[in-house]
């Protein structure tokens, strides 16, 4: 069967002071009238056999408000945060060994959901076909520094588009992103991942055997999850597992993504007024030019002669900085 994994248990920092504990970014909306946890439940649930949640305890019950139809048992629950490789492994038990696992994000925007599925439907064949770990690589629309690149290597397919992957590179500053963007040869790193679940146990008990090693253990004896979670490092599924196994291929895609890592990305994905300004809620504006605005409170925001800048007013806080410099915030929340 084909099934997906989609990883709830993030809490989008940098979406700050609109993404905090108490309601993380995945159950927000943006450009969309629902939240982007329940596009993601929508989209795999149409293009899969099975969905199964990863999250936290704490966000069960914002689950259960925007999603109350989903099925109680589908969900999997972390002890506590240890980065996507332990997320991912131990969402991994609740699947069969000749199932095919998709494993996607809940907080990615995606639009063209015919090219989306077409896409899949290649990186499903693949695992089906060959013992590897596929990656679904976003085709680059502009030399963004955001974002991780997977550059490719030799194609793998005379009939589809797979190739082997070279190698993994973290985000780059602007001058290297430049010359990822006009080589055609580096794809956007998304985080979505297809792959036979016997070939994922053999590939993580190769690079990544202790982790392997706990999930046997727990196996054994389900009670015993939070001591055995405890005692695993956080460690990323790029850095433990993909940068290391040579069996990782890449699907090049070209639908709409967007993973709203930052407000600069929601700049991206608003509409935009005449004056160039994305804005959402109450504000009255004089000379305001190229600024994303929003507002989550009931009162009116001022602003004159402004341009270039992120302004966001909520509950939770205020946030004021320049566009294109929003990954800083994660310096602000320290």
């Amino acid at each position: 069967m084909v099934k997906t994994l989609i990883m709830a248990g993030g809490m989008g920092e940098r979406l700050w002071p609109v993404s905090v504990k108490k309601r993380p970014k995945q159950f927000h909306g943006f450009g969309s009238s629902l939240t982007m946890i329940e596009d993601t439940v929508e989209r795999m649930g149409k293009v899969t056999d099975e969905v199964f949640i990863i999250t936290t305890g704490d966000q069960f019950p914002l689950i259960r408000y925007y999603i109350p139809h989903f099925p109680v048992e589908n969900v999997i629950f972390e002890p506590m945060g240890r980065n996507t490789a332990p997320a991912i492994a131990l969402g991994s038990t609740r699947f069969e060994a000749d199932d095919i696992m998709i494993v996607v994000p809940s907080d990615h925007i995606i639009r063209d959901e015919e090219t989306f599925v077409r896409t899949l439907k290649t990186a499903i064949s693949c695992a089906e076909k060959s013992d590897v770990l596929v990656t679904i690589g976003i085709t680059p629309t502009s030399p963004n520094t955001g974002y991780g690149y997977i550059e490719r290597g030799n194609s793998l397919s005379d009939t589809e588009e797979v190739f082997a992957v070279k190698k993994f590179h973290e985000k780059p500053d602007y001058e290297t992103a430049q010359h990822y963007f006009q080589s055609g040869k580096y794809l956007w790193n998304s985080g979505m991942f297809v792959w036979r679940k016997r070939v994922f146990d053999r590939e993580l008990a190769e690079h990544l055997p202790d982790l392997h090693g706990a999930m046997e253990k727990l196996a054994r004896d389900p009670s015993k999850i939070e001591e055995i979670y405890e005692k695993l490092p956080k460690i990323s599924i790029d850095y433990g597992l993909m940068e290391k196994s040579s069996r990782v291929t890449v699907v090049p895609a070209s639908f709409y993504w967007n993973d709203i890592g930052s407000w600069d990305a929601v700049y991206d994905l608003m509409h935009k007024d005449n004056n160039g300004n994305a804005i959402s809620g109450d504000f009255s504006l004089y000379d305001v030019r190229n600024c994303l605005l929003i507002n989550h409170t009931k009162n009116s925001v001022g602003i004159a002669d402004l341009e270039g800048y992120i302004v966001v007013v909520s509950h939770e806080g205020t946030l004021v900085c320049r566009r294109g410099e929003s990954q800083n915030i994660k310096e602000i929340i320290k």
